[in-house]
């Protein structure tokens, strides 16, 4: 089945119809579906109250099957949070202290958390090309080295790690192999059993287009501590409409962390649901397969961007191989800031970006979705040789 991408372009996504979106990286418009969706929650609400309650936690366990047949994993293995942040921050606190290693350019979000807590954190170079071969990785293990913390897709470069090939190295050398999946959730196959993921973090904002609030967390069933989990509340255990505070038998699954507990946000779950079944439409009704057409989608269209910046004397500092090729292409510019104001003032949304522990913003980072098309690059790419002609 062929998929019109520019019928789903027109009807999905009105902000385009005004702007050249290359932002996903930073959060995608929200799409037509999940604004009705998260529209209606909220009429409902304003105009009869609170009365379809069990309706929305029958729309979140729809949208936690959908996430499992994405991700390749049993249900109860996800909890809603509110970002990846959030889910970092569970992860750290449930985790036993223990040494992590990490790349050098590896999002705060990932690391942060783990540094305050005293977690013992080592990070292991970019190459020369901004990619992180696996076969270095080993190089700057420990011996007591337990977690592997690593993004799917690197804010920055755009960088795509193996995830089968980190996996089967995690899994053979016994560590935890912890994936933030931010930049790529929506937009690439994931595939936590297979690949071997441990846990995995990510969010609704970037490239599954249903905005601010949600944050997914999926931690595998073998790595719920024994003691039960640190984060309850009503909502954490059996019978918990016994409203009896002297209920202790607590669920001790990933999916009773919920809202840490409690109601989760709910606008922001039936927004993901509504975008997930729009992925499942692509997929002619399998969303695996409509993730493998996002993505081809989505390398077609970076490909083609790639091939027009060389005629541009622009440096590409994202990896090229097309094994590692994300939606994001980044390049490096002295005049980054010149060129940004020249995008801008076209309406053609990017970010302007800086090496960490740097303050001169350098870089341009242009990320594509698969609402994008052949015109926006054609016209930023026009912006971009008549800015260099001066």
């Amino acid at each position: 089945m062929n998929v019109n991408w520019n019928k789903i372009r027109k009807e999905q996504f009105p902000a385009l119809e005004n702007s050249i979106y290359l932002k996903a990286a930073g959060g995608s418009p929200m799409s037509k579906v999940g604004y009705d969706a998260s529209l209606k929650y909220l009429t409902e609400l304003h105009i009869v109250g609170d009365l379809f309650w069990d309706q929305y936690f029958d729309d979140a366990e729809l949208t936690r099957q959908l996430i499992a047949n994405y991700i390749n994993c049993k249900p109860h293995e996800i909890a809603f949070l509110m970002n990846t942040s959030s889910g970092m921050n569970v992860i750290a606190h449930i985790l036993e202290r223990g040494r992590i290693l990490y790349p050098e350019g590896e999002f705060p979000t990932s690391i942060l958390i783990f540094k305050k807590l005293g977690f013992k954190c080592d990070k292991y170079p970019l190459e020369s090309d901004n990619s992180y071969p696996l076969d270095k990785i080993s190089n700057y293990v420990k011996e007591d080295t337990k977690y592997i913390i690593h993004s799917h897709v690197q804010y920055l470069t755009g960088f795509k790690q193996n995830l089968g090939g980190l996996g089967n190295f995690c899994k053979k050398n016994k560590y935890i192999s912890i994936i933030n999946a931010t930049q790529s959730f929506g937009a690439f196959p994931i595939d936590t059993t297979q690949e071997k993921i441990d846990i995995l973090v990510a969010s609704g904002l970037k490239w599954a287009c249903s905005g601010y609030g949600l944050g997914i967390l999926y931690l595998n069933d073998r790595l719920i501590p024994k003691e039960g989990l640190s984060f309850s509340s009503w909502l954490s255990v059996k019978d918990s409409f016994s409203m009896d505070n002297d209920n202790l038998n607590f669920i001790n699954q990933t999916k009773a962390m919920d809202g840490l507990g409690g109601t989760p946000n709910f606008a922001s779950i039936i927004a993901l649901k509504a975008n997930l079944l729009l992925i499942k439409e692509i997929g002619n009704g399998n969303i695996r397969e409509g993730i493998k057409r996002i993505r081809k989608r989505i390398i077609n269209l970076t490909q083609s961007f790639i091939e027009q910046l060389k005629e541009t004397n622009l440096k590409i500092i994202t990896p090229l191989d097309i094994e590692y090729r994300s939606g994001i292409i980044t390049i490096e510019s002295e005049n980054a800031k010149s060129i940004f104001s020249d995008l801008s003032a076209k309406n053609i949304q990017i970010s302007l970006r800086n090496y960490p522990k740097t303050k001169n913003k350098t870089l341009l980072r242009f990320a594509f979705n698969y609402y994008n098309n052949e015109d926006d690059i054609e016209e930023t790419i026009s912006i971009l040789k008549s800015n260099q002609k001066r």
